[in-house]
């Protein structure tokens, strides 16, 4: 499809300068460019060019998004969360008028990695779901094709400061759009009633959770992991049979107490940008006190998922892209929830047996399915960078063309010479001399090499014969720290399932009965149970045994 006649629309992107960068680069390239604002966080970062208001009764919706359609010739629709209120009436009128879908979400790889699909991702996504489709889909692709993650970094105070501009830009465009409701269930004052709490006391969590995950590592007591998702993550509430991590949590630990090995331990991680809305340390124990097996339940955060999917027994999950990181390590993994790599070779579901079954079948991943699936996944949905980052951002973008077909024919070199010559760019980057290195020049010229560990944060495989850092054996506390950035514990963990918004974004007002526990009642509620819960882990072993265990990383 020539570019002359490339028309894109734009609807909902991440909290950054990410899609209008990506809009003005498609111009230069002699594509038309549409955007829709929903309200005034949109506006703060895409504030004029031609841009539509959209301030209308969503009953009014479907036929002004038809009709925008039709009077610029739409052929791309561009957004982010295909599963957003009126995002998929849009998609459908799409596809009704024959345009292309092409659907950005945090990557499935973390970090380095963005999604980004033709027509869905996640439980709508069109990538292959049987081994068979697996291998038939990886045997047309080449791995010179395969794009490597981006270098850029993505400090998570940029993802701060972004939310927060969008935020700045909801409250004082209010009246503008005073009927726009975003699809996340608390608003930003609800949230950060959470939030605040959970920042001021997070060193003493941290501590508490590097503690018992210390001496459960140690003791070599055999362990399963549920890292948990946000509760409001779409991945939970669209692609599962639940509404909430609650219901999941009930789920696991009925079937942990009655089905599982009685010398085994369960152990929930919370996911980093939780909002501290729900008490699930509480609810644990409430469940666990129901069905006898409180003594085996743990619950931790602020520390790395890493160390803990190395020793696990078993992962369960809703369908956090974390998995694929446990599937690397070659874990058992079972996904309660629809998820992209649940088939029969990979991760485990319902549909190849009952989580019951699980517990003690344990079934490995194959290598070469695995292999193939990411494989698979980096051609077909994977590209370079990130929404933040002005570095990300531009690796986004330069994959983004590519993936999209927008450009065609030239070489990486001319892509970099369309995209770079940009102040949001340049000012990042570092002059170039002539005794720049390879690792220096951005991200597709930083390619890690064939041989190099797995770009995700993941560990290496177990049995690694490189050594634990000699400092960090000194100070097995570092190697537990949360991580610097959140994707790694989602995955997703997403993305960031939905991008990093979800862990501090607006939307309604909550409902009554989902209130906050608050973590100042929360450490009165734990002030002697944490003291039980610490007594009643395995005694710890070696001390030298244990710093390099927390030290494979």
């Amino acid at each position: 499809m020539p570019n002359e006649k490339r028309v894109f629309l734009f609807l909902e992107g991440p909290l950054s300068p990410f899609f209008r960068e990506l809009g003005r680069i498609l111009e230069q390239e002699g594509c038309e460019v549409h955007r829709i604002n929903f309200c005034g966080g949109d506006v703060f970062y895409w504030p004029s060019g031609n841009t539509h208001w959209w301030r209308g009764h969503v009953y009014e919706w479907p036929l002004w998004i038809s009709n925008l359609m039709k009077q610029y010739q739409v052929t791309d629709l561009v957004l982010i969360g295909d599963w957003r209120p009126l995002h998929r009436e849009a998609i459908w009128l799409a596809r009704h008028q024959g345009n292309r879908i092409w659907v950005y979400e945090e990557g499935y790889l973390r970090p380095g990695y963005l999604t980004l699909e033709e027509d869905g991702v996640n439980a709508y996504s069109t990538l292959p779901r049987t081994p068979e489709d697996v291998h038939e889909r990886a045997r047309h692709i080449s791995d010179a094709k395969l794009p490597p993650p981006s270098q850029a970094p993505d400090p998570m105070i940029d993802r701060v400061l972004k939310t927060a501009w969008h935020h700045v830009g909801n409250v004082l465009l209010w009246p503008f759009f005073s009927r726009y409701r975003t699809h996340r269930p608390y608003n930003i004052g609800r949230e950060l009633t959470g939030h605040i709490p959970r920042y001021l006391n997070r060193h003493k969590r941290r501590r508490h959770g590097i503690e018992v995950a210390r001496a459960i590592l140690s003791s070599k007591t055999p362990f399963y992991l549920m890292p948990l998702q946000l509760d409001a993550d779409s991945q939970v509430r669209r692609h599962s049979p639940f509404t909430g991590m609650l219901e999941c949590m009930a789920m696991v630990i009925t079937d942990f107490a009655k089905n599982a090995p009685q010398d085994a331990f369960l152990f929930f991680k919370n996911h980093p940008l939780d909002n501290g809305l729900r008490n699930y340390r509480r609810y644990m124990r409430s469940l666990g006190r129901a069905t006898g097996c409180s003594d085996r339940l743990r619950f931790v955060e602020e520390i790395k998922a890493g160390p803990l999917i190395n020793k696990a027994r078993g992962i369960i999950l809703c369908n956090s892209t974390i998995g694929l990181t446990a599937l690397r390590q070659n874990k058992p993994v079972y996904c309660l929830g629809e998820c992209i790599y649940a088939m029969p070779g990979l991760a485990a579901d319902k549909s190849q047996m009952s989580l019951a079954d699980f517990w003690t079948a344990l079934p490995r991943p194959n290598e070469r399915l695995l292999n193939e699936f990411i494989k698979v996944l980096k051609h077909d949905a994977l590209v370079p960078g990130n929404f933040y980052s002005p570095e990300g951002i531009h690796d986004a973008i330069v994959a983004s063309l590519l993936r999209m077909g927008v450009i065609k024919g030239k070489n990486e070199t001319a892509i970099e010479m369309a995209v770079e010559p940009k102040a949001w760019v340049k000012e990042v980057r570092p002059a170039e001399t002539d005794d720049t290195t390879a690792a220096e020049k951005g991200a597709f010229e930083n390619r890690p090499s064939e041989n190099s560990p797995l770009e995700s944060n993941e560990m290496p495989p177990e049995g690694s014969e490189n050594p634990p850092d000699a400092t960090a054996a000194n100070e097995p506390d570092k190697e537990l720290q949360k991580e610097p950035d959140p994707a790694g514990e989602l995955p997703e963990e997403t993305e960031l399932p939905e991008n990093v918004e979800s862990g501090i974004s607006a939307a309604s007002e909550t409902p009554a009965n989902e209130g906050n526990e608050g973590e100042n009642e929360e450490e009165k509620d734990n002030a002697g149970d944490n003291a039980a819960e610490d007594a009643a882990v395995p005694p710890a072993g070696n001390s030298t045994e244990n710093k390099e265990t927390l030290n494979e990383q």
